[in-house]
C-alpha cells in the first residue's frame, strides 16, 4: 500500500513538471520568434504588435495588446510584455502563472 501511495505522489510530481515544462517551452519559442519577427521588420510598432498577438496564438499563449510595449528608435526595437497562463498542476487544481519577456534588437535600418 506504502508503495502504490509514493507512486502515486511521484506520479502527480512528474505531471505537475511536464505542465510546467511545457508552458515554459512554449514561452521560450514565441520569445524567439518574437526577436526573429522584431529583427527583420521593417513595420510600425502597431504591425509588430499585431504579428506578435498571431506569433502567440500560434505558441497557445493569449497575449493582449495592452499588454505589450513596443519602442522603436533608429537602429532598435524594443519590446515588454506580459501575459498569465493557466497550468493544471495536478489534475483539477490549475494556478495562474505570469509570464514576461524583454526583447532588445538591433537592426540595420
Amino acid at each position: 500500500m506504502r508503495t502504490i501511495v509514493k507512486l502515486v505522489i511521484v506520479g502527480l510530481i512528474l505531471n505537475g513538471a511536464y505542465r510546467v515544462g511545457a508552458a515554459y517551452w512554449d514561452h521560450y519559442a514565441f520569445e524567439d520568434a518574437a526577436r526573429d519577427a522584431a529583427q527583420f521588420s521593417m513595420a510600425t510598432e502597431r504591425d509588430i504588435a499585431q504579428h506578435l498577438i498571431g506569433l502567440a496564438a500560434e505558441h497557445d499563449i493569449t497575449l493582449d495588446a495592452e499588454n505589450v510595449s513596443i519602442e522603436k528608435i533608429p537602429r532598435r526595437i524594443t519590446i515588454d510584455g506580459a501575459y498569465t497562463r493557466d497550468i493544471e498542476l495536478v489534475p483539477r487544481y490549475t494556478r495562474p502563472w505570469d509570464f514576461s519577456f524583454h526583447v532588445v534588437v538591433l537592426t540595420l535600418n
